[in-house]
């Protein structure tokens, strides 16, 4: 896919595998079970599905494994946050100096909002986890792995219902900066009109999660937080903020001609809605771009063999031309590659 790219180029630039580099988490896939006494929660029959999980089911699905699989301060805080609520904060993996940055995010989960040092990145499917991480020192991490074996893991344990619990009070905070160089945000709404921006956009709760393509013979992720995605397409990948723009920023065009305001709205989205043909497309373009028609996402149900599923919908052009589907799976990406269906609008 090369869909990013154009959004890069437009505006100047632009949770995961069983093996951790050379070393396997093959604990994870042992067919013991953990003892009753390492159990965060009494066991249920509650099962979690990986697929196309939101953010904060994601979290607690890592928070639970990590409890489990490593004890320690990671199961502390997962017992914790069933009273405190989990938090995840979003950081530049720049702000730690961890062996993996995965795709330049690290999410710093806590109970309640107080960092103990917990953390993992992603990279595509895959998530690195770590723990004891602080500034300024090095941190190795504990393993690489998939959701799906997460998933499996904790299904076994009896605790997925620990997971759906956890996820209905999760908060994802977003602290990076609009500013690549800046490990944190004073101003998480948005609305502090900064280059323009007057607020956050809230990503539909049916658009969240991992979405996966593997069109034009490439394997394609995007994931949408409540108020941004996150994107791996080849070589290319990178997060994008999703931000409202005062109209009258845009009426100066020395504001899209600024190189200073380029480089530190690289990262920005302005984003709007559309209705085309009867449906609400989230449409992103560059935050200074002043030409060009953007991306604009919608989730539809198609009929793919014989079964009603949801795909995400990217199109692009003047006539919001179709430029990929996206699948919660990545097998069934993969199965349906290039796949069209009659009732979207092909080029």
């Amino acid at each position: 896919m090369n869909k990013k790219i154009g959004f890069l180029m437009v505006t100047g630039m632009g949770l995961l595998l069983a093996g951790c580099g050379n070393q396997v988490d093959n604990k994870a896939t042992n067919s013991s079970s953990a003892s009753s006494s390492s159990l965060l929660v009494a066991k249920s029959n509650v099962k979690v599905n990986s697929d196309n999980m939101s953010p904060q089911e994601a979290v607690s699905l890592i928070s639970t494994y990590c409890g489990l699989r490593y004890g320690g301060n990671w199961a502390t805080m997962a017992k914790e946050a069933q009273k405190e609520g989990l938090q995840v904060n979003l950081y530049p993996s720049s702000k730690y100096q961890l062996s993996d940055g995965g795709q330049g995010v690290a999410y710093d989960v806590t109970a309640g909002g107080k960092s103990q040092g917990l953390v993992y990145t992603v990279n595509n499917d895959d998530v690195n986890i770590y723990q004891n991480v602080k500034e300024n020192q090095k941190s190795t991490k504990l393993a690489t792995i998939s959701k799906s074996e997460m998933a499996n893991y904790v299904n076994q344990e009896g605790q997925g219902k620990l997971v759906k619990d956890l996820a209905a009070k999760a908060q994802v905070v977003d602290q990076r900066s609009g500013d690549s160089n800046s490990s944190s945000s004073t101003n998480h709404s948005g609305n502090d009109h900064k280059y323009g921006r007057v607020g956050t956009i809230d990503v539909p709760s049916e658009m969240q999660g991992t979405w996966y393509s593997a069109d034009n013979d490439a394997d394609s992720t995007i994931t949408f937080e409540p108020h941004s995605y996150t994107y791996s397409d080849g070589d290319n990948s990178g997060t994008i903020q999703l931000y409202k723009q005062d109209s009258q920023f845009g009426e100066d065009e020395d504001n899209y001609t600024n190189e200073d305001v380029q480089n530190a709205t690289k990262n920005w989205g302005k984003v709007s809605y559309l209705n085309i043909d009867g449906e609400r497309w989230l449409n992103v373009r560059g935050w200074t771009q002043s030409a060009g028609d953007g991306e604009s996402y919608a989730v539809k149900t198609e009929t793919v063999d014989g079964k009603q599923v949801k795909v995400l919908v990217v199109g692009g052009g003047a006539g919001n031309w179709v430029e990929g589907i996206y699948y919660q799976s990545k097998d069934m990406a993969q199965q349906n590659a290039d796949k069209k269906f009659d009732d979207l609008n092909y080029q």
